[in-house]
């Protein structure tokens, strides 16, 4: 939020992109590069918590990698409509674990599963619907501590992995994926000038807002 900062000209990426997709690049360099720690086997089972503007990339980059990942929503998601848009099973959040039992395998849970639920109680559900020995990908950072049943984690031995920023690498990645029109990026709300930085902050913690954007010209 500094009105300057000094960066090596090496970080910096040129990109021919309209500011609005733009935006998505560094949110899905960071799904991009929570898959580089750990990749998944192509037959894994997948599922994404939330409905915000993470869970939304990172359900597009999944089905564009050949998986067939399940959107896990509350029933009440104002954003459901654009989950619905993507062509995922959804499963509501008060019926999953009935889910888990018919349609994951043995009914032992998710192969994966990406948090990006942006609550503090995330990871406890992530760990619920995670198989034994299976992974869970971190993402949300709500400014709370997290609360969550760590003693089913290790009993169930869940490697929980942690992706706060993509490398210079997963930037050029996420580039060209949006560039390609692979992954779309979904804009709600845009505002005019700096003036309305304040405003923008404060829709964008709505239910029904995914991404809010300030335009600062033209």
């Amino acid at each position: 939020m500094a009105e300057y900062f000094v960066a090596p000209l090496n970080a910096i990426h040129i990109v021919d992109l309209d500011p609005m997709v733009a935006v998505a690049v560094e949110p899905l360099a960071a799904v991009i590069n929570a898959l580089d720690q750990f990749p998944l086997s192509p037959t894994a089972s997948v599922a994404v918590l939330g409905s915000g503007n993470l869970a939304l990339l990172t359900l597009q980059l999944l089905k564009f990698m050949g998986f067939k990942p399940v959107a896990v929503i509350r029933r009440e998601s104002r954003k459901r409509g654009y989950v619905e848009s993507l062509d995922v099973d959804i499963v509501e959040l008060e019926s999953a674990e009935e889910y888990l039992k018919r349609r994951t395998s043995l009914g032992l849970g998710f192969h994966a599963v990406f948090e990006a639920t942006g609550s503090s109680e995330g990871l406890d559900i992530a760990i619920k619907l995670a198989r034994p020995r299976g992974l869970v990908y971190l993402k949300s950072t709500p400014g709370s501590p997290f609360v969550a049943d760590m003693t089913s984690a290790v009993v169930k031995e869940v490697r929980v992995v942690c992706s706060r920023c993509g490398s210079h690498r997963d930037f050029e990645k996420a580039i060209e994926l949006l560039k390609s029109g692979a992954v779309n990026p979904i804009v709600t709300r845009v505002l005019k000038g700096l003036d309305s930085a304040k405003k923008a902050f404060e829709l964008a913690i709505e239910p029904e807002e995914v991404k809010v954007v300030v335009k600062t010209a033209g």
